[in-house]
């Protein structure tokens, strides 16, 4: 749990290291998507479409040299530090966790992330976070706001489909905007309009 908690703090992209389950890739592209959508390849959707891949990395400003050496001795030393030595490295951590890149407001992007529907009572969702790693905002805190992104995506999807495979990446596409909002789940610092969402290529 602790590695979890360290994960949100630092919104890292690291969370296939942490899948031990299996996921049923083809049934699930059968029941939400297009399949021939599933296929197409990262390159094609860059180059073809002009949409720029990013990581969570280009939605913050470089940590600190104080909070990426606190992010150094979280990562070697988490299990044997007292919660109060771990929370004051959170804090140094999150510290340009409000703080957006405005350059890629209104670029249309490609990020790859775990999807939370807001609404899990409805049969199809519309409106989620995407956040970097497995768990956030329901298992473990969510991570700071410029670590996830609103997304609005106007064909829904089916959510037995999506409760299924909720630990399953995805990879979004559409115009991002640096506009910070709330949510029932977490303050959010970018919100996107999506076009597309793929299975992603693991």
């Amino acid at each position: 749990m602790r590695i979890l908690f360290f994960a949100a703090a630092l919104g890292l992209t690291a969370p296939y290291a942490l899948q031990a389950q299996a996921f049923d890739f083809q049934k699930l592209s059968e029941t939400v998507f297009d399949s021939s959508k599933v296929s197409e390849t990262k390159a094609s959707e860059t180059k073809d479409t002009g949409v720029r891949s990013i990581t969570w990395e280009d939605l913050s400003p470089p940590l600190s040299p104080e909070a990426q050496a606190a992010a150094a001795r979280l990562n070697a030393m988490i299990d044997s530090m007292d919660d109060k030595d771990i929370a004051d490295a959170l804090a140094l951590i999150n510290e340009n966790g409000n703080e957006l890149m405005e350059a890629i407001d209104g670029e249309t992007v490609s990020l790859e992330g775990y999807l939370v529907p807001l609404d899990f009572e409805a049969t199809e969702a519309k409106a989620f976070v995407l956040v970097p790693y497995m768990g956030a905002c329901i298992h473990v805190p969510p991570p700071p706001p410029n670590q996830i992104v609103f997304i609005e995506y106007e064909d829904g999807m089916p959510m037995e489909a999506l409760e299924k495979n909720i630990w399953t990446p995805f990879r979004v596409t559409g115009a991002i905007r640096a506009v910070p909002a709330k949510t029932e789940l977490a303050d959010v610092g970018y919100q996107m309009s999506a076009k597309s969402i793929r299975i992603s290529e693991l």
